[in-house]
Parts: C-alpha cells; structure tokens; sequence
C-alpha cells in the first residue's frame, strides 16, 4: 500500500506540474498517459470533477451487445474474487451495458456515472480505460492517479479495442475497472484476450451470404497488394488500396456497376467509365451460395486518370460545374426552399456553419437579397429593402446567435423572410422568439453527407478564386479532397483550395500542394495539440519527399513511433 500512496503522490505532483506548464518534460509517467493528460488539457477537461453526457437513445439490444455479452459473462466468472466491473462501449465511448462482481463497485461505479447511457469519452472524463483507447487505437492500463480527473484517482482500468473483422475499425471498448490496490498487468491480459473473442464473435454471427462474401473477399485480398473489392446486397468490403484509389463520387458508381454485374454470370472482366472521367477495370467472380448468388469480389485497376486536359478550374465529368451541388439531399432542399419563398411562405434553413444555407436561399430567389447579421437591430432595414429594389428578400441569418430580437420591419410581416440557424442550436426562449415568424424549416445537408458534390464544388470555387486562370485538382489531390471529413463544410473546402492557390496559382494542383488539415482523415475531431503534431507530421514528410526514416529523424522521434502517428492520423499524404 506504501508504494501505492508513493506512487500516487509522484503522479499527482507531475500533472500538477503538467497543468502549470503544458510543455514540461515528464520522465517519469508513462508516455501514452503524458499523450493523454495534453489532450485532457487540450481538450479543457475539468481536472477536479467528471462532467459527463447522459444518452438516452442507445441500442442496447445491438448485434454487438449481443455477441459480447457470453464473453462480458465468462470475463465477469473468471475475476469473481474482486469487484470489477466489466463493461462494453460503443466506439463514441457511450457505454452500453456493464455487468458487476459485486455490488460495492456497483454502487462506486454508479457515483462515477460509469453506467449504461453514459459517454467517457477522453475529450469529456480525461484519461481512462475507454476513451484514451479510442483515442491511441491500442489496449491501454491506467491506474490510480494515472487518470487525469481526480475523481477516479482511487480506481484502476484496462481496456482494449473491439475491432470489425472486415474492416478493421474500431466498434466498440472492452473495459475492466476495479480499485487501484486491486489492479493487476494480469487486467490487461485478460481484457485483450476477451476483445479478440467478442471480434471472433462478429466475424461469425453473420449469415451464410455474408459470411461467403468475406472468406472470397478475405481469399483475394491476401493474394495482392491492389485494391479489391467486394459487394453484396446489402454489403460493401474494400481493402485500404480500394479507400484510397477513388473519390467518393466514383466509388459509389462503382459499387452500383458491380451490383448490376451480379446478374451476368460467374466471371467479371469489364471496364466503366466513372463520373470524374476516370476509367476503371474490374476483374473477379461472382460469389455463389446455395441456389444464389452472395455477391461479388473483384480486383479494380485504373485505366485512366482525369488529369489531362478539361478548361481553366474543370473537373471532368461534373455535370454543373457553377451550382453548389446536385446530390438528391441538396437538390430536395433546393426544391423545398424554392417552393416555400415562391408560396410567399417565411422559410428557416438550418444546417451546420458553413454548409451554404445562406447561398442556398440566394440561389432560390430571384431578386436582390438583404442580409441581418445576428448582432444588427435592423432599424433601417426599411431603408435597406427600399434601396435593394423591388422584390428584395431579407435574410436573418444565424439566428441561435441573435440577441438582437425581431427586426420591426419583420415584425410586421409583409416582408419576404428567411432565416439560418444551426441544426445543433441550444433551445433559447429568448433567441427562439423568433422562430415564431417562419412557417417551413428546411435542412441542408452538411458537406461530407453529399460527397459526389464536391468535384462541381471545386471547379466552381477555383473558378471563382482565380478567375480565367488554367487551374485544377489532380486525380490524387481531389482523392484527398473526397477523403476530407470537411468540419467547416463549404467555408472550410474555400479556406483549403485559397491555401493551395498560394502554393500552386496556376496548373495542376498536387495533394501535397493541399494544407496539412486535409492530409489526415482522423476518425473523430482533433485536438489543437493533435492537429499541431499531425501537422507536424505532415510537414515533414512534404519536406522529405515521403522518406518516412528521415522524417522520423527530422521530428526526432522513433521510426515506430511515426509509423503509429501517422495510422492514429490516418495520413495520407
């Protein structure tokens, strides 16, 4: 116990020193709870208390749970001797069901809102057996003080990643959590072995098409290093080098050809041409089962590439290369908004910042716009709608930020109106107040939610950013681009391509003339101290022409270490 209490101390001394100067050296604190203490910081973590989120809607009845509860129970028989919790995650770190030794660290496990419904993710309760492991990809054992919030200081865990067998990623976490004088290495163990065997459990709880399709797929796939895929009814497996080879765009086109190629026989050798101009070989077979037909697994090549050629800011194949898009979500808004101004109808566009919700409303009304900014009282805007002309619309725009209540020249409701408020707005009855003058809401879809816009997107705004010049994405910058998960949506993708215009004002642009940001596609948002070490990463390999040893040396970090940044970030360039 001594040693215990020592350790705890040395533990709790070095993250106070850690609070007071975030770039202090810690020797001795392992390296992957110092990672997980900067991020806590990073991510504003209160250090004293755990302030967690309570979700209400999980499925607690998920083919998940229900493959991992016979191991959960055979892992709660084996550690019956001390009180522990065992307790499975969803890979947004919501737990989903724990089952308990005994009904002490029930209750202690209660106090600390560890219990179905609740998150733990690292960017909310600090360093733990659940969220740091979504955060590092690995197994993780965090004892006592370990923990950034002192609240769970008297608490040991050890938690590993439940990984899809098909597609490698992260579906859930396995977490043991007892007292700290009761942590043993052998938690680790045990834990490490039952997430594989609840992976074993998925891989095999599908049905006999499934299953068919992923031993032809798991067969190829071993046999070469090109990129593979396989298709079923409702089923779709692609190897890194498949992610990786096409857009968004032509991927889904690819996957819908395939489809239609189930129905011509056992052998597939055909070529399509795909809507960014690329050409595309598919070479497989038909997978059969029983009396039907699985699906299909091919291997796809490249037989063309849409780079050469096409006019100043084209992307071959873009059908409108000046509209905001043209997928069924965007054009059902269009429509919508449309409808609802034409009928005379006040109509509230909501969507996320920077998804084009105030250009959406521009573009469906035929007349001069007038926009009110959130912290504009509006007092002249009868003067304002005057001097725009006849038929001006006025636009309201960001209402969940307006405290300057409901302009009189709206208030009296012979005005055409619009308004744009967040689709994740907190309920204001104050700003809500205004929400009494519409009568339609419309959403829009964010920008990674229509990804077969983004080549119109691109051709449109270089054009706009440097107009008549001879300029646009290669094959491989818009893959990245595509790759992207876009968090600021339009306004984000105009930030990215005004950077790349700096680097590169006329010609082709290359991947690596695209900013840092788009160069990884991390799996949930970043951290500023993540996003400064991948974009340390990312320079770095620019600088070295990709050698990863030289970048490792450059950055002054183990060669091992970089191969594991670089997986965590997902880099790609």
């Amino acid at each position: 116990m001594g040693d215990l209490l020592a350790r705890r101390r040395e533990l709790v001394s070095a993250r106070a020193e850690l609070l007071d100067r975030p770039d202090v050296a810690l020797p001795g604190v392992p390296g992957h709870v110092v990672a997980s203490w900067r991020r806590s910081i990073a991510g504003g973590v209160d250090p004293a208390m755990i302030v967690n989120r309570f979700h209400p809607d999980l499925d607690t009845g998920s083919r998940l749970v229900r493959c991992a509860r016979p191991v959960m129970e055979q892992l709660v028989e084996q550690v019956a001797g001390i009180g522990v919790c065992v307790a499975l995650t969803d890979h947004r770190a919501r737990l989903l069901v724990r089952l308990d030794t005994d009904a002490v660290i029930a209750r202690s496990a209660d106090v600390n809102a560890f219990a179905a419904g609740f998150g733990y993710a690292e960017g909310a309760v600090g360093t733990n057996g659940v969220g740091t492991v979504l955060e590092s990809g690995r197994p993780v054992h965090i004892v006592g003080a370990e923990h950034f919030v002192e609240q769970l200081h008297d608490y040991a865990c050890a938690g590993a990643p439940v990984r899809d067998p098909a597609t490698g990623r992260i579906e859930a976490v396995l977490d043991l959590s007892c007292r700290a004088e009761h942590s043993s290495p052998l938690l680790l163990s045990l834990v490490r072995s039952a997430a594989a065997r609840i992976s074993d459990a998925l891989l095999h709880d599908r049905d006999p098409a499934q299953q068919a399709l992923f031993d032809a797929y798991a067969r190829t796939e071993s046999r070469t290093r090109r990129a593979v895929l396989a298709v079923g009814r409702r089923t779709v497996l692609a190897n890194t080098a498949m992610q990786t080879l096409l857009d968004a765009g032509d991927h889904a086109a690819l996957t819908d050809h395939a489809r239609f190629l189930l129905l011509r026989g056992p052998g597939v050798d055909d070529r399509v041409d795909l809507p960014s101009g690329t050409r595309a070989r598919l070479r497989g077979a038909v997978v059969p089962v029983g009396g039907s037909v699985a699906g299909l697994v091919a291997v796809v090549t490249l037989l063309r590439e849409p780079d050469d050629g096409g006019p100043a800011g084209s992307v071959p194949g873009a059908a409108r290369p000046d509209a905001d898009g043209d997928s069924p979500a965007w054009r059902a808004a269009r429509t919508a908004v449309a409808a609802a101004l034409g009928a005379g109808t006040p109509v509230l566009v909501t969507g996320e910042p920077g998804s084009g919700r105030a250009r959406l409303v521009a573009d469906c009304w035929p007349g001069p716009v007038v926009e009110v900014a959130p912290d504009d009282d509006g007092a002249d805007l009868d003067d304002r709608v005057r001097r725009a002309g006849q038929r001006a619309l006025v636009l309201l725009r960001d209402l969940d930020r307006r405290d300057a209540g409901v302009p009189p020249a709206v208030a009296r409701g012979d005005l055409p109106t619009a308004g744009t408020r967040a689709d994740t707005a907190v309920p204001d009855p104050v700003r809500d107040a205004v929400l009494a003058r519409f009568r339609v809401s419309v959403p829009v879809p964010p920008l990674r939610g229509r990804p077969g816009d983004l080549p119109g997107l691109v051709a449109a705004l270089l054009a706009e950013l440097a107009p008549g010049r001879d300029v646009r994405l290669s094959a491989g910058a818009l893959r990245t681009v595509s790759r992207h998960p876009w968090p600021g949506n339009v306004s984000e993708l105009r930030d990215v391509l005004t950077a790349a215009l700096g680097r590169r004002p006329v010609g082709v642009i290359e991947a690596t003339d695209l900013p840092e940001s788009c160069q990884s596609a991390p799996s949930g948002t970043l951290r500023a101290v993540d996003r400064a070490e991948r974009d340390a990463i990312v320079a770095a390999l620019r600088d070295t022409d990709g050698n990863r040893a030289a970048a490792a040396a450059a950055l002054g970090v183990a060669r091992s270490t970089l191969y594991r940044k670089i997986a965590q970030y997902r880099i790609t360039g």
